[in-house]
Order: C-alpha cells, then structure tokens, then sequence
C-alpha cells in the first residue's frame, strides 16, 4: 500500500497531466468548435492517463517534493559529509548486532507481495536520523521506514537503512545502508556503507559543476580512488540486475530480454551492491525496475563519481527512481537507453 505521502504524489501526478490535457482542449474549442472540442477533450485526457500509466517510469514510485536548488556552500558540504559518516557508523551498530541472527520479520506489503522489514531496518534509521537531524534540525529527511520530514527551501537527506532486506534476513552480505543529500535538483552526496565487507563507498557532487564529482571506496587499509571501465563494448560488457521478477510488466521484461541478449555475460544479485561492483569496474551495466528515490539516490553520485551514468529508461534524471539503467560510460549507456526505449 502507497503511503500518504506518495497518494500526494500521485494525486499533483495525475492533476497536472489532467490540467495539460483540459489546456489542450480549450486550444481545440477554438479551431474546432465547442462540441468536438469536448469530444476531444475526453479523448485527450483518456489517451493522456493511458500513456502516463505505460510510462516505464510510472511504477507505484514516491515522488521527491520539488524546491528550488539550495546552495551548499563548502563548509556546509564538509559538516555534511562529517555527519554522513557519523550517522552510518551509528548504523552499523544495528545492523551488525543484528546481522545472521533470528529475526522477526514483517511484510509492508499486502498478501500476494512482499516486502520484508526487520528491527535492523527501523533501528538502523532511527540512528541515522538522529545523528542527521541533531546536526542539521532544519534539514529534511525522506527515509524508507519512519515519518518523513518535507521541506521545500533545505537540503533533502534520503535514507535507505538496509538496501537489500531479502539479502539480510537470508545472511548474505550484498546489502547496503543508503545515506544521500538532494538539493532540489541534484543528488550532491551518496554513501554505500557495507559494514560486513567493511567498505564504504563515498560520491561527491558539491560545487554546482564548478568542482568535479568524485568517487571513493574507504577501507581499513585506505582510500582508493574508483573508476568505471571505460571504453568497452556491448557485447563484451558484463550485466548485472538484483532479480529478473522485478522485470513484472512485460514491457520491462522483453526490454530486459533485448538487453541481455546483446551483452557477455548477466549476474543476478547484489541490490545496491550492484552499483559498487560498476563503480569498482567488475560490471559494466546495471538495469532495474519499481526501484524508490532511496533505492537509488546515494548511489548516483557513487557511479558518477566513477565515471558513470545513471539515468531513467527514458533517459531522464533517476532521482526519483522508477526503472533506472547505470552504465559505465556514455557511450555504452547510449547503446542500452536505445534498446530499451
């Protein structure tokens, strides 16, 4: 079931497209006349709202709320990314305690789907959030398991505190706790803390294009620089997607058929891990559907970082999640954007 928030997305959705479509046939009624204008009218809208539901990227999706862009000058940048590192630390704890254990574990969705949710999940963000919101109280926070915080002129933190739930409860260690900053028209922060592996994957995009977007992989022993691989071609790059049943509407799946057919080798597994195996240069594509905003925040700046581009099926920013392809460079993302359009 969609929460409040995302009916209030879907309903300035849906009212938009109709006030497009009613603006349409008020241009008609003045070509064609009152009574087919009205014809047209209700063909229009009817058209409009099958189009929109057919969309790729008009899957059950909360929207981001829209503000005008706020500027991060350099020392709110570094004080963010301070208390990044803090709130995922403070996640770890959590997690980790939790990690291979038994656990109970409750369905969000209704019967006939599943979408699992453990104390790991609500203990991991109840840490993050408060460690965010002491820090910055004015910020707003868009998480997946606890009341959301709109603001509409501060920077936007988007959490996922376990991407990966299935891989958890089941003790395999490609999950990810998510931590992103949204400045209302840019992803400028992502972080990827996997603390079994005990790597942290940093993306940062602060600077309004003045300064390069980077990328980096912390470990124990160090920081390493990541690269996508650049300059490979289709059919002999590597593709990699968390489950093909996600691929449920058939035009996703013949989509993902097309793409899969084109390349050397497909991998199944990994969720947000498998934006870090790209971004390390082990994978070259990844491809998804029904993904949320905190599915896919933090790791756009991670790829981009690297080398990468991250973008709707329709070529559009993947902020807002929906069905998303990452590449490893330009070109190869322009040969799939092609196949699956």
């Amino acid at each position: 079931m969609l929460s409040r928030f995302a009916l209030i997305s879907r309903f300035r959705m849906w009212s938009f497209v109709i006030t497009q479509c009613r603006y349409f046939a008020w241009r008609s009624c003045r070509i064609i006349g009152a009574r087919k204008a009205s014809i047209c009218q209700a063909i229009v809208q009817f058209l409009a709202l099958v189009t929109l539901c057919c969309s790729h990227n008009f899957i059950d999706t909360m929207l981001l709320p829209k503000f005008p862009k706020v500027d991060i000058d350099p020392a709110l940048a570094a004080r963010m990314l301070a208390s990044a590192h803090n709130a995922a630390d403070a996640a770890s704890v959590p997690t980790m305690a939790n990690f291979r254990q038994a656990l109970a574990v409750e369905n969000k969705e209704q019967p006939g789907s599943f979408d699992p949710v453990t104390i790991a999940d609500r203990s991991a963000e109840k840490q993050i959030k408060e460690v965010l919101l002491e820090a910055f109280p004015q910020h707003g926070f868009f998480g997946e398991e606890s009341e959301k915080k709109i603001t509409t002129d501060q920077p936007l933190w988007i959490v996922d505190p376990i991407d990966g739930t299935r891989a958890y409860i089941t003790g395999s260690p490609l999950w990810g706790t998510l931590i992103s900053v949204y400045d209302g028209e840019d992803v400028v922060l992502g972080m990827l803390e996997q603390p079994v592996l005990q790597e942290r994957f940093v993306g940062t995009a602060f600077g309004n294009g003045a300064v390069a977007a980077t990328a980096e992989l912390i470990r124990p022993e160090g920081r390493i620089d990541l690269r996508t691989r650049q300059g490979i071609a289709l059919g002999d790059a590597i593709i990699q997607t968390t489950a093909p049943e996600f691929f449920n509407a058939p035009e996703h799946n013949e989509a993902f058929k097309r793409v899969a057919a084109a390349v050397s080798m497909v991998r199944y597994g990994g969720d947000c891990y498998c934006y870090a195996l790209l971004a390390m240069g082990f994978v070259d594509i990844v491809i998804e559907a029904t993904l949320q905003p905190y599915d896919i925040a933090a790791l756009i700046p991670i790829v981009e970082g690297a080398g990468g581009v991250v973008t709707t099926w329709d070529g559009e920013p993947a902020v807002n999640g929906g069905s998303v392809i990452a590449c490893a460079n330009p070109q190869l993302h322009a040969q799939v954007l092609a196949m699956v359009k």
